[in-house]
């Protein structure tokens, strides 16, 4: 019998909720690979870095992990999405030749990239170069519209109230949801009132699967809620 030492990395920004949901879903993960191979004995060592951007790989559990994986401790490395483990795709091609420098299994589960195989190593540099494409295009995005709110913007400093279409709304989520700006801040961002920037999130989060877990497990949802209006 193989014994199988898993590690199983978690990494969150700011709400603490989040570590939860990624456990759920590396926890299910880990039990069907105990299914799949049942000849196999798994440890499973936990890394957690909390509150802390993905941008910084200087993270304490991070470099922990990693010094297990050169000293080849570890045999796989398995965590939720992407962007747990780096925001670029420099640090992230980076580390997956580490891996498999040391023979080191490397999964995604919620992407489902496997890099042992050609066709998840592939799959992987295609996400993670689309990932920071769409990083980069809504950085882009939020400098033409800070620029276009200052040339449009009154002397009086009161919004300019530009038309909805003109709003970017990439722009509005990504400075709610990555930045935790509020949407009195937004709205002044973009140089238009906060009914837009209320519309463009409701819009946004009761749509989406994530938010709503969020809100029926997380009690400090309840700020941007009451803010949302509901």
């Amino acid at each position: 019998m193989t014994t199988i030492i898993i590690a199983k990395y978690k990494r969150c920004s700011t709400e603490k909720q989040e570590l939860t949901l990624q456990d759920d879903v590396l926890e299910k993960a880990i039990d069907r690979l105990k299914e799949d191979n049942p000849n196999n004995t798994y440890n499973v060592l936990e890394f957690v870095d909390y509150a802390i951007s993905g941008k910084n790989t200087e993270r304490k559990d991070l470099q922990k992990m990693l010094d297990l994986v050169n000293k080849k401790k570890i045999n796989i490395v398995m965590f939720t999405k992407l962007d747990r483990l780096a925001r670029s795709l420099q640090d992230l091609l980076n580390m997956v030749c580490k891996f498999e420098e040391k023979g080191v299994q490397f999964i995604v589960v919620e992407q489902n990239l496997d890099t042992t195989t050609a066709q998840g190593r592939l799959l992987f540099q295609i996400i993670g170069a689309f990932s920071e494409f769409e990083r980069v295009i809504i950085r882009e995005r939020l400098e033409a519209g800070r620029k276009k709110a200052e040339i449009i913007g009154t002397k009086s400093g009161k919004p300019c109230h530009r038309p909805r279409v003109e709003i970017d709304e990439d722009g509005v989520k990504y400075k709610f949801l990555e930045q935790k700006k509020s949407m009195t801040q937004i709205a002044k961002d973009y140089g238009v009132s906060i009914t837009p920037i209320r519309r463009i999130l409701r819009s946004h989060l009761e749509n989406d699967p994530e938010y709503i877990e969020l809100k029926s497990k997380q009690s400090e949802i309840n700020k941007k809620i009451k803010d949302l209006g509901e």
